[in-house]
């Protein structure tokens, strides 16, 4: 056998191996990426039913607890008009959130007038409500154990 027919043969074998090399890789992406597709979701019978809406929350009293103070603004946005400057520990009364729950609404008291306005989430914490605190029943006293 001469050199040439030697070469040949390897160029032959190489190309073979190649070709096969690549249809198996070929398939096996194919294949295999099929298995990396999220599956489309699942429908049940009780789908149907439309996402409730959260309900607006019920006003509760609250104190500033930010302690340099707090911004009441006119509107959900750290470039809205200052309407009042809330002190630390300024009783407030929570009245909404916003969508997004980044924002509160409050109503606080100017000069003896009931403003409204929004400050950052965070910044307010929920007094006990004297109603509340009324309608909880008081635990009775533990008997202490015969000796």
């Amino acid at each position: 056998m001469k050199p040439s027919q030697i070469v040949q043969i390897a160029i032959g074998v190489i190309l073979g191996l190649a070709v096969v090399g690549g249809v198996v890789v070929g398939a096996g992406y194919l294949y295999l990426g099929r298995f990396s597709a999220v599956p489309a979701k699942p429908k049940f019978a009780n789908d149907t039913q439309s996402t409730p809406t959260p309900s607006k929350p019920k006003p509760y009293p609250a104190v500033v607890i930010y302690p340099d103070g707090l911004f009441l603004r006119k509107d959900k946005s750290s470039e809205a008009e200052v309407i009042k400057v809330l002190e630390y520990e300024e009783p407030v009364t929570v009245i909404d959130l916003s969508p997004d729950q980044k924002w509160q609404k409050l109503e606080a008291d100017l000069e003896g007038e009931s403003v409204e306005g929004w400050v950052s989430m965070g910044n307010t914490e929920r007094v006990p409500d004297e109603d509340a605190a009324a309608e909880a029943p008081e635990s009775e006293p533990q008997a202490e154990p015969a000796l």
